[in-house]
This record gives structure tokens, C-alpha cells and sequence, in this order.
């Protein structure tokens, strides 16, 4: 049986793969059919937790070990997939959007590979909606796509994962199986085109401080410190109920 909210906000209660993936699709589907003035905008926001990263940190297995650990939902690339089942897109066509600049090669790509093209305005659009839908059911990690300039802060925790560039080089190097040079040139690629989508998007750089609660460096502390110094922040902010 599935939980409530209130069920769900008075411990961590974890949420299973069944309940997440219908819970996931009716935010998409709430998302699509919600019309700027259909439906006000959601009294409350959160608790949840948004995590922006560097290439090569690890942000997105802390996001998920944050999430395991309290029992909240992540929401990383099951957005893009869910998406693209919304938009009758391949997911690898999203992800030509997702974060990244928009261009004439990838808007060309759209067009020739699928009668529906969809130009990033409107993908961004749509994930600002199911952002704030996934922020209003409560108890969820959003993993990048500008989720921490979209919500209000004081609905949440917003972070930032961080790491020095030799430890990312190195790290994306082993995860990938490349040599360090390719993997520093793939670590610039991807912070460049972040940097260039929150830029676009939302008018601002993604790599300020002052736009997160918190800046964790994963280089000092390793990913499972990085987990409990998010988790005591999350506890310090008042987020969680014991």
C-alpha cells in the first residue's frame, strides 16, 4: 500500500521502486497537462534536497547515498527517461538538451531523427514544472538541472559537490577507462556546457557559491563523509523529523 505524505514526513521512510515509478509518472503527467493558470502553485515546497556538481566529484552517487540513507526519492536520470516517453522522444536526444548548449547541430538532430521537435526552451520548461510538482510531494534529491534556482530556498537544502581537478581527472579516468588526458578534456566539456546551460537558462553562473547552502568537497571528505555532512546539514536546517 502506498504511503502518504504525512505518513512518509514522520520518519524516513523509504520509498520502493513500484510506488517511485508511479509517483515519477504522475508528476510527468501532472507536468505536461498543467497550464500556467490551471493550477496555483503548491502552498508548500519539500523537504528536498538539490545537488548540483562538478564532473568527476561523484555528486550523483552522493545524491544517491543521501537518498538511501534518509529514504527520500532521487531524481536524476529518470527525469530525462521519463521525459522522453512524455515528449515520444529517445532518451539520447534529450540528453543532447539536458544541460547542455543549444545549438543548430543538436536542434538539427531533433529534426531529423523525430517528426516532434522540441527545442530546449520547452524541455526546460517542462522540467521546471515536474521540479516543482516532485519539491511539493516532499522528500526528494533532484540531481542538477538548475532544481536549486528553480525552488525556494527555505523548501529545502541546496548543494554543491565539489572536488580538486586532479582528483575528478583521475576519477573520471578509472570510471570511464580512458587515459587522464582524455578525461580532463571530458571533465571541461561537461562543467562547460552546465556552466552554459544554468547561464542561458536562468541568467547566472552555476559554479557561485552564493546560489547553494552548502559546498562539499568530496576530495577532502570522500564520498561517505560528504553523505553525513549533507545529512547533518539537512538535520541542522530542521528538514528531517526524528
Amino acid at each position: 500500500m502506498a504511503t502518504s505524505r504525512a505518513e512518509r514526513q514522520k520518519g524516513s521512510v523509504a520509498i520502493g521502486p513500484i510506488e517511485y515509478q508511479m509517483r515519477f509518472r504522475d508528476l510527468i503527467e501532472r507536468a505536461a497537462d498543467r497550464g500556467e493558470t490551471k493550477e496555483a502553485r503548491p502552498a508548500t515546497i519539500g523537504p528536498y534536497l538539490t545537488v548540483s556538481r562538478e564532473a568527476g566529484s561523484r555528486g550523483a552517487e552522493v545524491a544517491e547515498k543521501v537518498g538511501a540513507r534518509l529514504g527520500w526519492a532521487v531524481l536524476d536520470k529518470e527525469l530525462v527517461n521519463g521525459l522522453s516517453d512524455e515528449l515520444k522522444l529517445e532518451p539520447r536526444l534529450l540528453q543532447l538538451m539536458d544541460e547542455t548548449r543549444s545549438d543548430w547541430f543538436s536542434e538539427t538532430l531533433l529534426n531529423l531523427f523525430n517528426s516532434r521537435l522540441v527545442l530546449q526552451h520547452s524541455y526546460v520548461s517542462l522540467v521546471g514544472k515536474v521540479v516543482a510538482l516532485a519539491a511539493s510531494e516532499g522528500k526528494v534529491v533532484i540531481v542538477g538541472r538548475g532544481a536549486n534556482l528553480i525552488l525556494p530556498p527555505e523548501g529545502g537544502l541546496r548543494i554543491r559537490v565539489i572536488a580538486p581537478r586532479e582528483f575528478r581527472v583521475a576519477m573520471t579516468a578509472r570510471v570511464e577507462g580512458i587515459d587522464e588526458r582524455s578525461a580532463a578534456k571530458r571533465i571541461d566539456e561537461v562543467d562547460d556546457n552546465r556552466r552554459e546551460f544554468v547561464r542561458r537558462h536562468f541568467r547566472c553562473d552555476a559554479t557561485e557559491s552564493t546560489h547553494y547552502d552548502l559546498v562539499v568537497n568530496t576530495g577532502a571528505f570522500g564520498i561517505d563523509g560528504a553523505v553525513d555532512v549533507i545529512a547533518h546539514a539537512i538535520e541542522l536546517k530542521g528538514l528531517t523529523v526524528s
